[in-house]
């Protein structure tokens, strides 16, 4: 549940030992690589290796040759292999070529099945017709036509037609709202008849005139079907032909893609590498615990150098790697949405993992609709994957275990006892807890802040900053002085009090900046203008106690929601009572669905922003780098082309 420490690491060798390097001690390994030419400025003339992949045009290869076997990507263990990239070559091209012969044959078949096919279904609207089909195609000195045209204009066209003396129109058959025709015209005037053809909505059928067809129209129908049956035939037999092939394959294929795709993906990191005088430069970070073992393993390959730099020299910008158990996991993409922490600053993944829990369940606390949400949680865990899933279940169980606070079950508060908020003063007693809880809350973000600056060193952070030791003093002071006030009858607010717990911490923060510098003695300590230091000092130091103010009253919706869930689900009985006085069961479960179904999304919004806005806000400025080791996903088409 912190962010694990980071060793950096620095390998180097010979020139020509880089590619070896590479694939021993750096991909698919934890090693997180950093640009050696950026980083390591101290070395002189170091430039860039060469970032042209050679692989990129056979793995596009391999690529299209898997496309063509509908073959996914995955791994296939190569390591007992012995490859030579010239027989690869070979293997691809030739396999490629064999498999896209017969890809395109089983096309040209089924192209046949499908032609032969229309061209079935057309003859049969030309059934009444006696002659020869080919005889009517290709006559000398008479042109031929055959199409379809909409019923309302077949008598128009007929009428049109029928002035002509040269050219005439035949109805062979009728489907549906269309009339099927032969036409014939003598070549002088075909562009005429086309035209009055094309008003009228006519679509000409050309498919008779692509196939060889002999004889009438039943003579063609029976050719045709022999055709379809050959050709069904031979697709059955080429599909059976392609299975068994790519399956034959599959392994040799898969074999060669995940070989290319390790040398293809391991050339690409030259681009972080750096040479200078014929050495390797290769820079980065493994996990400290990890790092003597990472070493010594590196040191036994003859040739190649690891260095590892202690914690002193590696500064604030490592990679960050998380430390995180099953609970603190499902609620990381929460707060990877405000940003990664950075290296030196606690992980608030723990801290937003529990109040986000129990703040949900204050808010949203019922037996019944807590469990029905904890199970469609988990049904969209299990069954979807998503990650959203596991925080309702979560928070699902939260609102149960709160559900039993209030006595409330599906709204019914009378099932079980508990604490009514809407009975007697409950309800002003759940707005103090409320802002009790935001009190506690803000303590404890400004110490989560101050151990930040412990952790960076960071004085001004520590001591002088609105969420350091003044700001804890201050508030601390106040709340203290309230409730003491407040339940014990104690007057704590008098002259000395407040000039120790308000007016002390006030006027530290207002001068954080010339105390910082004052401490660590750099000369410009003093504030050019007394005047304005004290202005702009003024200012922050109100937006500073009015953040204080509006944060902690911005805690009442936890108190306000729950009181707002108890006080709809009410409305929700009184909506479905019956004459009897009784409750109708169907407006009582359709007023669970709704209350519960407004109430999820506005909770879970309100709660994140308390999260966001209240807490974080005063602790966790994020920015850091995420630790990401260069881990071949074999699965993935998307290959690292550089």
């Amino acid at each position: 549940m912190a962010v694990e420490k980071m060793t950096m690491v620095t390998l180097t060798g010979p020139q020509d030992m880089i590619d070896i390097a590479l694939q021993k001690c750096v991909i698919n390994r934890e090693f997180h690589p950093e640009n050696a030419v950026s980083a390591m400025q101290s070395v002189k003339q170091l430039s860039p290796f060469s970032t042209a992949n050679p692989y990129s045009g056979l793995m596009g290869e391999i690529l299209s040759l898997m496309g063509m076997m509908e073959l996914s990507p995955e791994f296939e263990d190569f390591g007992d292999i012995k490859f030579n990239m010239d027989n690869t070559r070979a293997y691809i091209r030739d396999f490629s070529k064999k498999l896209e012969a017969m890809l395109s044959e089983l096309r040209e078949k089924r192209d046949t099945v499908r032609d032969c096919g229309e061209s079935l279904t057309q003859l049969t609207h030309l059934r009444g017709v006696d002659e020869k089909l080919d005889d009517l195609l290709h006559m000398k000195y008479i042109g031929f036509g055959f199409g379809s045209i909409p019923r309302g204009n077949y008598a128009k066209c007929i009428d049109r037609i029928s002035t002509m003396n040269n050219a005439i129109l035949i109805s062979t058959s009728e489907e549906d709202d269309w009339v099927y025709c032969m036409y014939f015209y003598l070549p002088r005037v075909e562009g005429k008849v086309n035209s009055i053809l094309a008003t009228m909505g006519f679509k000409k059928i050309w498919i008779l005139e692509k196939l060889d067809i002999a004889g009438n129209a039943d003579d063609a129908e029976h050719m045709l079907k022999t055709q379809i049956s050959e050709a069904k035939e031979a697709v059955e037999k080429l599909e059976e032909e392609i299975n068994e092939l790519c399956l034959a394959e599959q392994k040799s294929v898969l074999t060669q893609y995940s070989y290319l795709r390790f040398l293809s993906e391991t050339f690409a990191l030259r681009a972080y590498a750096g040479f200078s005088h014929g050495i390797f430069y290769i820079i980065g970070w493994v996990p400290a615990q990890d790092a003597e073992e990472y070493a010594a393993g590196c040191e036994k390959i003859t040739g190649l150098s690891c260095v590892l730099a202690n914690d002193r020299e590696i500064g604030d910008s490592p990679p960050v790697k998380m430390k995180r158990n099953f609970f603190t996991r499902i609620f990381a993409p929460f707060v990877e949405m405000f940003g990664v922490p950075k290296y030196n600053e606690i992980d608030p993944t723990p801290f937003l993992a529990l109040t986000y829990t129990i703040i949900f369940g204050i808010m949203f606390g019922d037996v019944g609709q807590g469990a029905v949400l904890a199970l469609i949680g988990l049904l969209l865990w299990k069954k979807k994957k998503m990650w959203m899933g596991r925080i309702l279940a979560c928070v699902g169980l939260s609102s149960v275990v709160f559900g039993f606070v209030y006595g409330s079950i599906f709204g019914y508060e009378h099932i079980l006892h508990g604490f009514k908020v809407l009975e007697g003063g409950n309800t002003m007693t759940m707005l103090m807890v409320a802002v009790m809880i935001g009190v506690l809350l803000i303590l404890v973000c400004i110490s989560i802040n101050i151990a930040n600056g412990i952790k960076q060193k960071d004085i001004k952070k520590i001591f002088f900053s609105a969420n350091g030791m003044p700001g804890l003093v201050l508030y601390l002071g106040i709340a203290a002085g309230v409730v003491a006030n407040a339940y014990f009858g104690i007057n704590l607010l008098n002259g000395g009090y407040i000039l120790a717990v308000v007016g002390l911490p006030l006027f530290v923060m207002m001068a954080s900046e010339p105390l910082t510098k004052l401490i660590k003695r750099e000369p410009d300590w003093m504030p050019k203008s007394i005047g304005m230091f004290f202005v702009e000092g003024f200012f922050e130091i109100f937006e500073t106690v009015l953040s204080y103010v509006s944060n902690t009253i911005s805690f009442l919706r936890i108190g306000a929601f729950a009181i707002s869930h108890a006080g709809m689900m009410m409305v929700v009985f009184l909506l479905s009572e019956n004459a009897n006085g009784g409750n109708n069961l169907f407006g009582v479960i359709l007023g669970n669905i709704v209350v519960t179904g407004i109430e999820v999304v506005l909770v879970c919004i309100q709660v994140m922003r308390l999260e966001f806005y209240e807490m974080f806000g005063r602790f966790y400025s994020s920015g850091g780098n995420r630790f990401e080791p260069k881990i071949i996903d074999y699965t993935s088409a998307a290959v690292n082309a550089n």
